[in-house]
């Protein structure tokens, strides 16, 4: 997993929101031809894209820049376990659907006792209470696991919060940004990959660091000034994405309960300066 880097986690998001708004370009016919062999990602070159997909060859070169690499053959490698949601390529072929729903039912109760052994109640409120005295807040995360938290986002609104999702290679975008040292910066790993392709943005960034992981183990841990264990396997593999898909759901709902709670918002108050206020 040596060759990961942050753009990785983005791949397979650019790819869907190709295929979902651009129906007959030509980006979204080198999209469905991509999809349809990625499972022989290997074999795929660029003169069978141009005659299967009826692209030309510097349409299929635009399309890997528009994705952030220079080559087919760079996007190919990226095609690996880590940017697949749920650790597809770790199930067996003949996993079924009732062997399926077996084993998630088994690993839904190992993981709420891990949580609920490894999450105190007053670590969620300390965390609550770090994210209400920060006017800066940004979670960063991968994209696969930024669709979870859009509603932790909204309702932090309700409190009136603000608090930032930085998904994927976004976060090379605040290597340099100012103000730093009022930041609360959380980051959410379930392996602890994205931890470590992110670190060097991070190690440019001062303020507070705090990292929300499953499976990371303490040398991942040398950035961050508090960390949330989710788990306690440390072989960084979700086989059937309960921390990925379930945990962090579950971890964000109950630190928006807390914050909540901790820090209501109440009707007339601003929610954000002195513009935005609760209508009547």
């Amino acid at each position: 997993m040596d060759h990961v880097n942050i753009n990785d986690f983005d791949v397979l998001n650019r790819i869907s929101s190709i295929i979902n708004s651009e129906f007959a370009s030509n980006d979204a016919a080198i999209a469905r031809y991509l999809i349809a062999h990625i499972r022989r990602s290997s074999e795929i070159n660029v003169a069978a894209i141009t005659r299967d997909a009826f692209v030309t060859r510097s349409a299929v070169r635009r399309f890997c820049n528009r994705l952030g690499y220079q080559s087919l053959s760079d996007l190919k490698e990226s095609f690996t376990q880590s940017v697949f949601p749920s650790d597809l390529s770790h199930r067996e072929e003949e996993f079924g659907y009732e062997e399926y729903r077996a084993e998630l039912d088994v690993r839904m109760i190992e993981m709420f006792a891990e949580v609920e052994s490894g999450v105190s109640d007053i670590a969620i409120k300390h965390l609550a209470d770090e994210i209400d005295g920060h006017k800066n807040v940004e979670i960063w995360c991968t994209n696969n696991v930024s669709a979870n938290l859009v509603r932790f986002q909204q309702e932090m609104f309700y409190a009136g919060k603000i608090v930032r999702i930085v998904a994927g290679d976004n976060v090379a975008e605040l290597k340099n940004m100012g103000d730093a040292s009022q930041s609360l910066i959380i980051l959410v790993s379930v392996s602890g990959l994205f931890a470590s392709q992110a670190r060097e943005y991070l190690d440019c960034r001062s303020g507070r660091k705090i990292l929300i992981t499953a499976f990371s183990n303490d040398d991942k841990s040398t950035s961050f000034d508090r960390v949330y264990r989710l788990g306690s396997a440390g072989n960084g593999i979700d086989r059937l994405g309960v921390y990925s898909k379930y945990a962090i759901t579950y971890f964000f709902d109950l630190l928006s309960s807390c914050y909540l709670s901790r820090y209501p918002c109440t009707k007339g108050e601003p929610l954000y300066g002195s513009t935005l206020v609760w209508p009547e």
